[in-house]
């Protein structure tokens, strides 16, 4: 796997992540690595080289959507782990079995920690909505 891009915030603008919120400002951000694409994999730093999380990159006002707080690799595996906690959880509160309906929202962006994707369940059928490509072309291969 390749090396995951560093991102580094200005002195002071580590708060938010330190309480977990998934979005990172533009403003928030000291240092970008070159040739950066949308939806590309970062970790994300404090002024002091604390790491704070990993999350996908996107110019514009939130650069960095955080899907994980700790370090972790984002294969396969973790991906098919955060869409399984999200499942189990839906089942958890009958929304796999309910006999009134066959719809249900299976993963709802930063409620499930996967900020910016959104995959609605119809009757069978999986609609994938995410404001990253990226992130779209890996959840489609799990599937």
């Amino acid at each position: 796997m390749n090396e995951i891009a560093k991102i580094v915030l200005n002195t002071g603008k580590d708060q938010s992540p330190r309480r977990f919120h998934p979005w990172i400002f533009s403003g928030a951000v000291k240092k970008v690595p070159e040739n950066l694409k949308n939806g590309d994999v970062v970790e994300v730093y404090s002024s002091k080289e604390e790491y704070l999380g990993t999350g996908h990159y996107q110019k514009g006002s939130i650069m960095v959507r955080l899907f994980s707080f700790e370090k972790i690799v984002p294969d396969v595996a973790f991906w098919k782990l955060k869409i399984q906690k999200a499942f189990y959880y839906r089942q958890s509160i009958g929304l796999t079995n309910d006999l009134n309906t066959n719809v249900y929202r299976l993963v709802y962006g930063e409620g499930d920690g996967l900020p910016g994707l959104v995959i609605d369940y119809y009757n069978g059928t999986a609609v994938i909505v995410s404001i990253l490509s990226q992130l779209s072309i890996r959840v489609k291969s799990l599937m």
